[in-house]
């Protein structure tokens, strides 16, 4: 959850930035500053969601493997395991 904060605090101070350096006309002609604005967004939620699914992937992957030793370990320290 972290990181989309982080993303959207950037994707943020970048419109602020662009907006005083283009000003509003620069924004209306320039379509990278919405392709960058919204990246930013994007990649704040694309690893949120990473983090929360990599918090519990020792665990699932200790349920599917047969090699239990390494992978065990791994899952009694995810927060999911609890």
């Amino acid at each position: 959850m972290f990181a989309l904060f982080i993303g959207v605090v950037a994707a943020s101070l970048f419109g602020i930035v662009t907006t005083i350096v283009l000003g509003p006309q620069g924004l209306m002609t320039s379509a990278w500053v919405d392709v960058v604005f919204w990246s930013l967004i994007g990649a704040g939620a694309a690893l949120s969601a990473i983090n929360m699914a990599w918090d519990c992937l020792p665990c699932r992957l200790s349920r599917m493997s047969h090699k239990q030793s390494l992978i065990d370990r791994l899952c009694r320290h995810a927060p999911c395991a609890h």
